[in-house]
């Protein structure tokens, strides 16, 4: 497993210049990235120095100290092992080598147990985050997701553009982040971003939706609320009148949104 980080397209062998598929298939030599394939070469190189077997011996196992002989050794740690004495150290299971190993603070694991430990998991799915992670470079989000996972935390559409808003740390799509922040006009029912028309009731409107009930001419500083609908003074006062009702007169607020 390699210390660090790389961008993706950096993370390649640097003897084969092969893409390295995820991190649990690149290795650390020599302060080299390397693929698994020209990583057991090197460690099959290695072998033949004075401080490992030579051609002529059998290499020692580190699993059980005995010879390998009629199979091929498998490297790890820079040792020689069985493939059937290469356990995982989590769950204490033989490795075979068709799915490779990972290697992690002088401990091997298989890649099952090594994602489930280490790796970064979904926050859409819980499953660990391999590669092509999405993340908020900014820092407004926690966390990764994978790319088909990361979409709308309410509707769970993706995002097209690569935009997205954040509301309590989750990633929600334009419509869906306003009608949480309470920012959808109430006349139009469409997101307000910029300047805002706010009453007493919380409710919010663009200043130019922002109008009477019943003869829709704007309303400015000033309305009255009847049955939860705002009106100008002039139609108001014809209800009063014909209804024998009373109406509260109550102050807009504006700002941005």
């Amino acid at each position: 497993m390699p210390n660090g980080d790389y961008h993706p397209e950096c993370f390649k062998c640097a003897r084969c210049r092969r893409p390295i598929e995820s991190p649990r298939h690149g290795h650390e030599y020599e302060g080299r990235l390397l693929c698994e394939k020209d990583y057991q070469r090197y460690l099959e190189k290695d072998s033949t120095r004075s401080d490992r077997p030579s051609r002529s011996r059998a290499a020692v196992c580190a699993g059980c100290d005995g010879p390998i002989q009629g199979e091929t050794p498998v490297y790890a740690l820079g040792q020689a092992w069985h493939e059937h004495h290469l356990m995982c150290y989590h769950c204490k299971k033989p490795i075979h080598q068709s799915e490779g190993h990972v290697e992690k603070n002088g401990r091997i694991y298989c890649p099952k147990d090594f994602n489930d430990l280490f790796m970064p998991k979904c926050r859409a799915c819980g499953l660990p985050v391999e590669k092509e992670a999405v993340c908020a470079q900014d820092g407004k989000l926690q966390g990764k997701w994978h790319a088909a996972c990361f979409g709308c935390h309410t509707c769970k559409k993706p995002f097209p553009d690569k935009s997205f808003y954040v509301f309590g740390d989750a990633p929600y799509c334009r419509r869906h982040y306003h009608k949480l922040n309470n920012s959808l006009c109430k006349s139009c029912d469409q997101p307000i971003e910029g300047p805002c028309a706010q009453t007493v009731e919380g409710w919010r409107f663009h200043p130019g939706c922002f109008s009477c009930v019943e003869c829709k001419e704007p309303l400015t500083d000033t309305y009255y609320n009847f049955e939860n609908q705002a009106y100008c003074e002039r139609d108001i006062m014809v209800i009063q009148r014909t209804r024998n009702v009373r109406a509260e007169r109550r102050k807009t607020f504006f700002g941005k949104v």
